[in-house]
């Protein structure tokens, strides 16, 4: 069974979050990580149109998991 994805506000059909708190990339289908940890990042450049910017991962994910307890996710805060 997949794990439940939403996508991420204003990054709509480019990039999601999982429940987890991993941050997948659409366009790939796979996770953007570091160091071979795809939970090992507290911060996470977004690309879009071209221009780049810097967001928490935590709060990525708690804007779009804020239904789900706080300890469903597995990364770093």
């Amino acid at each position: 069974m997949d794990e439940e994805k939403r996508a991420i506000k204003d990054y709509e059909g480019v990039y999601e979050v999982t429940r987890s708190g991993r941050i997948i990339s659409v366009k790939l289908g796979r996770a953007r990580h570091r160091n071979g940890d795809e939970y090992g990042y507290a911060n996470v450049h977004l690309y879009k149109n071209g221009e780049r910017t810097l967001h928490k991962t935590y709060k990525l994910w708690e804007s779009a998991f804020p239904d789900v307890d706080e300890r469903e996710y597995k990364g770093e805060r």
